[in-house]
């Protein structure tokens, strides 16, 4: 997913060709003691923070906070539990399905009965169905809010990439009644995507694919009511319009102020074996945007739990060493994400197209300082430097690769210099433009790379850009990029789902060029015909172990072209407050289990 633990953006990106995800996929960690079995706490737990969700429907969310909402009020067929466990963590286990898939057909073919019990928020309440999951599968690849990880099922269920493209056809200026009559007339139509009877789904795909059930528990996947399609997908009018099958219902939404949640009185906690809803009321309060205010306030009780902020790293140490119980850091086991990396504008027309010249990239590599980085995010308790696309315990990773080594990971900035000479370019001849979020410690990261670079023969104008519009005005705007509005950007990357199969979670949705647009997570308009044919072998892999390798020649490829800067991998910290407990840390929302934590004193 686009990384957004804290408030880094969204993806809303076209779904045209193969594939692009993301997503969250981390987990586990932290205090908080033992799960409950069962019962409520009651109270009202408190979450505070800046941003808002990028959108309230399950078909588009993108952000983390949006997963980490989602949790309360939308449930999949499969999801991740909440656990202390890491390898159980990133496992996925049935949600509104009764049991894993049963699967045939040479691996191909995945039929799903959905648990009885599972109701929707209407009045009357009224049962989820297998319709409801072919009508949120069908509305992914709608022309106005399209999300990235739509092309996992685009190009993976058979017949649904003509679906999408009659869909996307209809042009982002569709009207809510023009796309509910797309979808009416063409349901059931794409083949591999079949609504058996209420409670039976069939899914078939074109190739067998060993990571299709985190796919499924992506919530994108996610069913959809009826009713949606009365409004166009994400619009405001949908989110004043929400409906539930979790045990939380939105009460209030004020975008960008606050997000009130109360029991789902539709929703039984016998037909969910995933959440057990023990609070009575969630209250999200949003526009906080100094990381040092929301910390006192959690640590003062007044709040319960950050929702996009990070923990101050003045505090992070001290909160470590003394075994804070309030202190929640995933995952357990490696890194997880790519955080920060520096995006480079590869066809920026700015200094007579010097980026499109690899040794001025390459000098870039070698100019940053990424122990510096690192400390900024906390240093060794959570942050530590990245040499490569694919950090460690994750598909693809190759050990010990490390292709711009600097000593001490600290820049080399003569080795730059000397690039850059290499390339025709004399010490401040090249200017960078590099915009950078103004919440959180962007801005400190920011000057440390306008001072590395500085000090390795480039110059760097810093652009100030708030966070929600940091990358739609910057990295996912074509024009933006084709007219050299930014040359270099900090970025975070956050797998979809960890684990061995997890490769296209990576590679696919930052650097495959087939997929770059309006929108698009391949933020500089790198293409390279090399990682595109490893992409589709490693796609088309009959083990892990060749996709496997397909994935590191793509890792290596991305690498010797300098299409980013690697600069941190990256756990997550979070902190709650003293009443919380079983606040594990989360695979899906990088954050603890909104719907499974539960409060003391009430």
């Amino acid at each position: 997913m686009l990384f957004t633990r804290r408030n880094t953006g969204m993806a809303v990106a076209a779904v045209t060709a193969s594939l692009l995800l993301a997503a969250c996929s981390s987990s586990s960690s932290g205090g908080g003691g033992t799960p409950k079995s069962s019962g409520a706490s009651g109270g009202t737990l408190k979450l505070v923070g800046d941003g808002d969700v990028d959108t309230l429907d399950p078909s588009g969310g993108y952000y983390d906070v949006t997963y980490t909402l989602d949790r309360a009020y939308i449930r999949q067929l499969y999801t991740y539990p909440n656990t202390t466990s890491y390898q159980a963590s990133i496992t996925p286990v049935p949600d509104l399905a009764t049991a894993l898939p049963a699967i045939t057909n040479n691996g191909k073919t995945y039929t799903i009965q959905i648990r009885p019990g599972a109701m929707w928020s209407t009045t009357p309440a009224r049962a989820v169905t297998a319709q409801d999951f072919v009508r949120g599968i069908e509305r992914l690849c709608n022309p106005v809010y399209a999300p990235a990880p739509a092309g996992y099922f685009q190009n993976l269920i058979a017949g649904m990439d003509s679906f999408c493209k009659g869909e996307l056809a209809l042009g982002a200026k569709v009207t809510a009644p023009q796309l509910k009559s797309y979808i009416d007339k063409n349901a059931n139509s794409i083949s591999g995507l079949q609504a058996v009877n209420a409670t039976t789904i069939k899914i078939t795909l074109v190739q067998p694919a060993a990571d299709f059930v985190n796919i499924l528990a992506l919530p994108f996947a996610s069913p959809v009511p009826e009713e949606y399609l009365n409004y166009l997908p994400s619009s405001a009018q949908l989110a004043q319009h929400t409906l539930a099958d979790g045990p939380y219902e939105i009460s209030s939404y004020s975008p960008g102020k606050s997000i009130d949640l109360i029991r789902n009185p539709a929703w039984q906690s016998s037909s969910d074996p995933v959440r057990k809803g023990y609070v009575n009321a969630i209250q999200i309060t949003e526009g906080v945007s100094d990381e040092n205010s929301v910390q006192e306030q959690i640590a003062a009780g007044t709040q319960d739990m950050d929702w996009d902020q990070i923990v101050p790293t003045a505090d992070l140490a001290h909160l470590a060493a003394t075994s804070d119980p309030g202190l929640v850091i995933g995952p357990a086991e490696g890194y997880g994400t790519i955080n920060p990396y520096l995006v480079i504008n590869v066809n920026s027309p700015n200094n007579g197209g010097a980026l499109r010249n690899v040794k001025v990239r390459q000098a870039i590599e070698y100019a940053i300082n990424k122990t510096s980085v690192s400390k900024i995010y906390g240093g060794s308790v959570i942050s530590q430097p990245l040499t490569q696309v694919i950090p460690e315990g994750n598909q693809g990773y190759i050990a010990g690769y490390d292709p711009y080594a600097t000593p001490g990971s600290n820049g080399d900035p003569a080795k730059a210099k000397a690039l850059l000479a290499q390339a025709g370019y004399k010490p401040g001849q090249i200017t960078l433009k590099l915009p950078f979020r103004t919440n959180t410690v962007h801005p400190q990261v920011a000057q440390a790379d306008q001072q590395a670079l500085q000090a390795a023969g480039f110059k760097v104008d810093l652009i100030s850009v708030e966070p929600n519009d940091f990358y739609t005005s910057y990295l996912q705007n074509p024009k933006a990029t084709a007219s050299g509005a930014w040359d270099i950007g900090e970025a975070g990357w956050s797998p979809d789902w960890a684990g061995e199969t997890n490769g296209r979670s990576v590679i696919p949705p930052l650097f495959d060029g087939r997929n770059y647009g309006p929108g698009s997570t391949d933020y500089g308009d790198y293409d390279s015909a090399n990682v595109d044919a490893d992409i589709d072998k490693a796609l088309a892999a009959t083990s892990v172990a060749s996709a496997t390798k397909y994935w590191q020649a793509a890792n290596r490829q991305i690498m010797e072209d300098a299409a980013i800067v690697p600069e941190g991998a990256q756990k997550q910290a979070t902190y709650h407050s003293s009443r919380v407990s079983n606040c594990y840390y989360n695979a899906l929302p990088e954050n603890c289990d909104i719907a499974n934590v539960s409060l003391s004193g009430n």
